[in-house]
């Protein structure tokens, strides 16, 4: 399972989903998220970019009218485009920063969950050593 991928338990959350996955699977599924996301701006920008070629072109043209509604068409399919991976890039932020809370809330409960561990250690060398002194009083 990955962390993008929704669970077939629908009555699961998100962050009990997140404690199922290694930590190492998690920055790696981040780290991923991270390169899609730069992926997808240099795409942006690239086809920000062809789209201000394509005006300028309009521009130039004169006369042309066949050249001008080509080049308005590809200019509406270009400006679909970058919405649609503006949309991908905004989704894959919001993703990201929901992760990245989610690791902080993880690497606290381990935290948490390694000082109930140890209290629990202290709390059983001290019953061992109370039974003990109670035999020691007992057979005494």
């Amino acid at each position: 399972m990955t962390v993008n991928t929704p669970s077939n338990d629908k009555g699961r959350g998100l962050r009990e989903r997140l404690a199922d996955i290694p930590r190492d699977r998690l920055v790696a599924e981040v780290v991923s998220r991270w390169d899609d996301v730069i992926r997808l701006e240099g795409e942006v920008a690239g086809l920000r970019l062809r789209v201000r070629e394509a005006e300028l072109l309009a521009k130039g043209a004169s006369g042309g009218g066949a050249m001008v509604a080509e080049l308005e068409e590809k200019f509406r399919i270009a400006e679909g485009k970058v919405r649609q991976l503006e949309g991908l890039v905004q989704n894959e932020r919001a993703r990201r920063e929901e992760s990245d809370a989610d690791s902080k809330r993880l690497a606290e409960l381990q935290e948490e969950n390694s000082r109930l561990l140890r209290n629990e250690e202290e709390l059983l060398m001290l019953v061992l050593d109370m039974e003990s002194q109670i035999d020691r009083l007992s057979s005494g």
